[in-house]
């Protein structure tokens, strides 16, 4: 038994001398020379007041098809210092405090799309639970949820150690702001709630380019009423006719919802194709030449409908007598 136990330690320290050996030891590297560090900053419009809370910023290694980017998520809306390896880098930035906004073809920043989950009628308006109608022509369209306040940046090109530390992108907005204001509208003290949908939308939009997606949607909201005779719906849009590059025009229909203070029920459709496409191809646009990085555009789109027929509801036997249950509809011309 003695001489079986030297044989073992024999063997044992032998193993351990030929793992000794085997071993190559480095001191660790602290050297980072090959990190360099990139000055990020945003360009908003002149005199633009948006208050965004963060903006990710997403760097994609050029000519590597599918790389995952080097992400960087800088606090408030001015930029910061990223740390990148020397190279070449296409770059995307968008504000990330949105809560409905989604996003696909993340591989590369050409085909980085914003979009939003489908929705319905009744979860825009908030009026009821089930059941409210569409207008006509517009039901194969899907109704998607209004998307918060979006802003892009983008970058072709960036050279990371060969002169680049620092890189400026211009801040731009893809959404829009529909601005729908509707005058004189009679026996509002008898309405109790109000909502709308707009069709003839875009349901998505490229983050770099600007592009609209192919496919048409409706959007659903909320109204509000402002004085005496007046309603008032304001909600961001992606868009409107998609394609309309390759010269797809679409026809847009406002449907106006109200439900009475006695329960009836009514939808009123109007086409509004022309108030839309006009205000589209005037935005204001501000434009300070003292200082060609700065641009401010508008993109609010004003309808004006006037003498809405609300019909008076019923009071002690008198007033406006519904005739069918559910929703009813009126079908009201538009001048320009």
């Amino acid at each position: 038994m003695k001489h079986i136990f030297r044989l073992s330690s024999y063997i044992s320290l032998l193993t351990s001398a030929l793992i000794l050996a085997s071993c190559e030891y480095k001191d660790l590297c602290y050297d980072h020379s090959h990190m360099k560090s990139v000055n990020v900053q945003f360009l908003w419009p002149k005199s633009e007041q948006t208050i965004v809370k963060g903006m990710t910023t997403l760097f994609y290694p050029a000519g590597q098809l599918a790389a995952e980017p080097v992400r960087y998520d800088f606090t408030g809306r001015d930029g910061g210092t990223a740390r990148l390896n020397s190279g070449q880098y296409q770059v995307i930035a968008y504000n990330n405090d949105t809560e409905t906004i989604l996003y696909r073809g993340t591989t590369a920043t050409g085909t980085l799309e914003a979009y939003t989950r489908q929705s319905s009628i009744e979860e825009g308006t908030q009026l009821t639970r089930a059941g409210m109608p569409r207008a006509a022509g517009t039901e194969e369209e899907p109704v998607i949820l209004e998307p918060d306040p979006l802003w892009a940046a983008s970058h072709k090109l960036l050279n990371v150690g060969n002169g680049d530390s620092t890189v400026q992108m211009r801040t731009i907005p893809r959404v829009f702001l529909v601005d729908v204001t509707i005058n004189h509208v009679p026996n509002l003290q008898y309405t109790g709630q109000f909502g709308g949908a707009l069709s003839g939308l875009a349901a998505s939009v490229m983050m770099e380019s600007g592009e609209l997606s192919d496919q048409s949607a409706t959007q659903a909201f909320t109204a509000q009423v402002v004085g005496d005779s007046t309603l008032q719906m304001r909600f961001h849009i992606f868009g409107h006719c998609p394609r309309r590059s390759q010269g797809n025009v679409h026809k847009h229909v406002l449907t106006i919802y109200a439900i009475l203070a006695d329960g009836t029920k009514w939808y009123y459709t109007m086409d509004v194709s022309e108030q839309m496409h006009d205000a589209a191809k005037n935005p204001e646009i501000h434009y300070d030449p003292d200082n060609p990085e700065t641009l401010e555009i508008t993109y609010d789109i004003d309808i004006d409908l006037d003498d809405l027929p609300v019909p008076k509801p019923i009071v002690n036997g008198s007033g406006f007598q519904p005739t069918i249950d559910g929703w009813q509809g009126v079908d009201i011309s538009v001048d320009m």
